[in-house]
């Protein structure tokens, strides 16, 4: 009946044997129509029966493996594989499934020594051997990778992808000429392949071959030779690709390096030089760097916005400062030396001076947004309101969605207690497009309180200190909202926090005070 596929009949004919004989054998195969029928719970209380009578039956142990495959339960399955293992360890079927459950347990280290014990047994497998390569590669493993994926080449040594990932690999792995040999290789092979001609060209670039890598690179480009500018670019695209790819910053400064010597009277190379030195931390000429190329930079206006931005990264205001202001007294309109400069003297504590120079950037870019949202918040800080409002205002026309301008402007107007209405409408599409922000929470929750609607208030600030609870600013704002709802000994708590975070809030002494006399 089981092999006409009539599985009723079987189970009805496997019960009744089993009145009369209670043998393991008919357990197992009860336990298999079952199991064929996918009832994996009847299957595994029949199978659990016949392994009860004889546990240690290859076929049983299996039986119950599979059975517990299906229903997930992939660590008793791996137990049964191992209990056959200690059986017959010359199981090649069982090692290998055993592998494939370690891995789907996500317990790789595990899955290794099986996958090693197979190919000790049976030689080099492909499929084994690249389920190894993905257990290596991800343990970072680049020697034994490089191992596994060069007996995978023994087995299919015409596998281009294998001698890509090789080739690749070997770089990881410290071997370059290695890489090199097989990308070389590869590309006589294929001579049109532009991810093979990238490859290589990195790697000449790398070895400091630079002139071989502008060569390769020119004829990836359709062109014999490159001049000047085109090799500048190739400079810049490998030191834009470097916060990325950390190799690239060694190709970088070796590209520029070359470029600063074959055109010791350009500027680029040395900017580019300084700049790498100041990302990479490995050299601190940067400074003698810039100044070169502001002596060969005349009629360059970049010269004076790069070098001063690199200051400004780094923190040294009075050198910005200087480069800005050298750069200003020849192109005093120019909309990014006006920006960096009023960036840099914000940093420098001195808003009031940097007005003057977010301005003259507005005047040479009229919509730029992010210049209008920094002038609109000094004025603020300065309590020019309406000043303020208008370059809110102004912003909003050209970017009615943009959150950091609605949130400043919707807090500005809840601090003077204002358009609240207004206020709160702007807040709330602000907290649509960044849900998360706790500064954007802490401005509804402010504008909800000067709306004295508490509950709302303490809602929202308690869901900015969950994102960020350090801050003493949204702490006082807690301790407000409950000093307004007369719960005057968590209103002290919360401005005792706020104010052990900024020791220096005499506004918040006084509270603190004068809570006293309540």
């Amino acid at each position: 009946m089981e092999l006409q596929n009539d599985y009723i009949g079987a189970i009805e004919n496997y019960r009744a044997a089993l009145k009369i004989d209670k043998s393991p054998g008919i357990y197992y195969s009860l336990s298999y129509v079952y199991y064929k029928l996918n009832k994996f719970n009847e299957a595994l209380t029949e199978i659990k029966k016949a392994l009860a009578l004889n546990p240690n039956s290859e076929s049983y142990l299996e039986l119950a493996a599979n059975i517990y495959i299906s229903q997930k339960d992939f660590k008793n399955a791996a137990d049964s594989y191992e209990k056959i293992l200690t059986v017959d360890s010359t199981y090649t079927y069982g090692l290998y499934s055993l592998a494939r459950l370690y891995q789907e347990m996500s317990m790789p280290a595990k899955a290794i020594i099986v996958y090693e014990k197979i190919t000790n047994r049976i030689g080099f497998d492909f499929d084994v051997l690249r389920k190894m390569y993905e257990i290596y590669y991800s343990y970072k493993d680049y020697p034994k990778s490089v191992e596994v994926l060069e007996n995978l080449l023994v087995l299919d040594p015409y596998n281009n992808d294998i001698k890509k990932l090789l080739a690749t690999l070997y770089l990881s792995n410290n071997q370059p000429d290695d890489s090199k040999r097989m990308f070389e290789e590869l590309l006589i092979l294929n001579p049109d392949d532009k991810d093979i001609q990238t490859e290589l060209v990195k790697i000449y670039f790398k070895e400091n071959n630079t002139e071989l890598a502008f060569e390769k690179f020119g004829k990836m480009l359709g062109k014999d030779t490159l001049g000047y500018y085109e090799k500048v670019q190739i400079g810049e695209l490998y030191f834009n690709m470097m916060q990325q790819d950390e190799p690239s910053a060694e190709i970088a400064s070796n590209i520029f390096s070359y470029l600063n010597k074959e055109y010791p009277e350009e500027w680029i190379p040395y900017y580019y030089i300084g700049a790498i030195d100041i990302i990479t931390k490995k050299n601190n000429n940067y400074r003698e760097n810039f100044l070169k190329a502001i002596q060969f930079a005349d009629t360059s206006r970049d010269v004076y916005t790069n070098i001063g931005f690199s200051f400004f990264s780094q923190g040294d205001i009075a050198d910005a400062l200087s480069i800005l202001n050298e750069g200003l007294a020849k192109y005093s309109d120019d909309f990014r030396m006006n920006y960096i400069k009023a960036l840099t003297l914000q940093r420098d504590n001195r808003e009031s001076e940097s007005v003057e120079y977010f301005e003259k950037a507005l005047l040479a870019n009229p919509n730029e947004i992010q210049v209008l949202s920094a002038l609109g918040l000094i004025y603020d800080n300065q309590g020019k309101y309406e000043k303020s409002e208008e370059i809110y205002e102004r912003a909003l026309k050209i970017d009615p969605q943009n959150a950091l301008v609605l949130n400043n402007y919707a807090y500005n107007l809840s601090e003077r207690g204002v358009k609240l209405d207004k206020a709160l409408a702007m807040s709330k599409i602000s907290l649509e497009i960044e849900p998360d922000n706790a500064s954007y929470l802490d401005t509804i929750g402010w504008i909800y309180f000067k709306m004295k609607n508490y509950k709302q208030a303490k809602k929202f600030i308690e869901m900015s200190l969950k994102i960020n609870p350090n801050s003493a600013v949204v702490m006082e704002h807690l301790g407000d909202i409950y000093f307004g709802m007369e719960d005057y000994a968590n209103a002290k708590k919360f401005w005792n926090s706020s104010l052990d975070l900024n020791p220096g809030n005499a506004g918040l002494q006084d509270k603190i005070i004068n809570l006293k006399s309540i």
